[in-house]
């Protein structure tokens, strides 16, 4: 069992934050202030913790899947262990969502296929019940990906998957058809799983960057998140302009931290990393059914950024909440009932071959 990254877990807090305060900033502009081109460029640059977390993932995947290079991987092992930590939680806030509109939106329907579709995580329906769904859309097509091709191995498997989606991108390039299934599979977001997965088996292997290189991919990180923001996020491809520095940023992180040369901020934070699920699911719940005359007394610019750190705060408190009374308690219940269920059917299978040897 691998110890825990503490560098991982602050920044998924980190992400996590980001896409709350975004959301913050751009319910208020949408409320008080829609010609505000300025002010939606600010807010949506706080996407880029979706670029962390998908690196994170591709990290993370590796990580806790390989002992070592050479480790054994069983597919059906993985997939039941990220459904367990993805789906339970999600469909218990999907539905708490769908109670939430009906309530608050007069006329607010979905259609039977719609939720069977958004509780699938399908690519057409994954935002319909909770709007930041999209991203476990492309999380679950990973998922799969690196469960079929990690039974090559880890090595042969990450070689495999990356010509992969090299090769699925590059089709999407040429043949863009308007299909959102077509649109998840040919995404170039998939190459920041790949640089995340790749960035892991580095780490696996037990590869060593030095305090003064992981600094300098830390200092390059934070130059080109600076940069993509001055030049335009939005002028290129997001993979390159705010995926890049994402995996930098994992990758100076998790070898600085290897040094045992990791801030104390960030050792101390890294336990908030553990509700960042619930952070990124139901901070959205509170704001979407405020009415618009809250955000009013906010018209003012100058208060939005007050507004934004507050809201990111309290969503950040009830997420804590939500996680120790409701997440950890569900994982850690269904974990023990798979375990409970595995024992039992290797101590059956044990008696049978007992018997049958006598």
């Amino acid at each position: 069992m691998r110890h825990e990254i503490k560098s991982i877990q602050f920044l998924r807090f980190i992400a996590a934050s980001l896409v709350v305060f975004t959301h913050s900033m751009l319910a208020i502009v949408h409320s008080v202030s829609a010609d505000s081109p300025s002010l939606l460029y600010l807010g949506e640059f706080g996407g880029a913790g979706v670029h962390i977390f998908f690196v994170i993932s591709g990290f993370i995947m590796v990580y806790t899947s390989f002992q070592k290079e050479s480790g054994n991987f069983s597919s059906p092992n993985f997939i039941l262990k990220r459904f367990i930590r993805i789906f339970p939680i999600y469909w218990i806030y999907a539905a708490a969502s769908l109670i939430v509109y009906r309530s608050f939106y007069e006329g607010y329907s979905r259609s039977l296929s719609e939720i069977i579709g958004s509780i699938l995580l399908l690519p057409s329906y994954s935002s319909m019940l909770i709007p930041q769904g999209w991203t476990l859309s492309f999380e679950l097509y990973f998922y799969i990906c690196f469960a079929c091709f990690m039974l090559c191995g880890l090595f042969s498997g990450l070689l495999t998957m990356t010509l992969f989606f090299l090769t699925s991108v590059t089709v999407g390039l040429f043949f863009p058809f308007d299909n959102a299934g077509f649109h998840l599979v040919t995404n170039s977001l998939l190459l920041e799983f790949l640089i995340g997965a790749w960035t892991g088996y580095f780490f696996v292997k037990g590869s060593k960057l030095g305090a003064t290189l992981s600094n300098g991919l830390l200092v390059i990180a934070l130059a080109g998140f600076v940069g993509s923001f001055a030049f335009g996020y939005n002028r290129l491809p997001t993979v390159l302009t705010l995926g890049v520095p994402s995996a930098l940023l994992i990758a100076g992180s998790v070898f600085k931290e290897r040094c045992g040369n990791l801030p104390r901020l960030a050792q101390r934070l890294s336990f908030l990393g553990d509700s960042s699920y619930s952070l990124y699911l139901t901070h959205w719940l509170l704001i979407s059914v405020l009415p618009k005359a809250f955000f009013m007394p906010f018209a003012n610019p100058v208060y939005f950024l007050p507004f934004c750190v507050a809201y990111t705060l309290l969503s950040i408190v009830i997420a804590i909440v939500l996680y120790e009374l409701l997440e950890r308690r569900l994982v850690r219940s269904l974990q023990a009932i798979v375990k409970h269920t595995k024992d039992k059917g290797k101590s059956s299978r044990a008696q049978i071959s007992s018997q049958t040897q006598r």
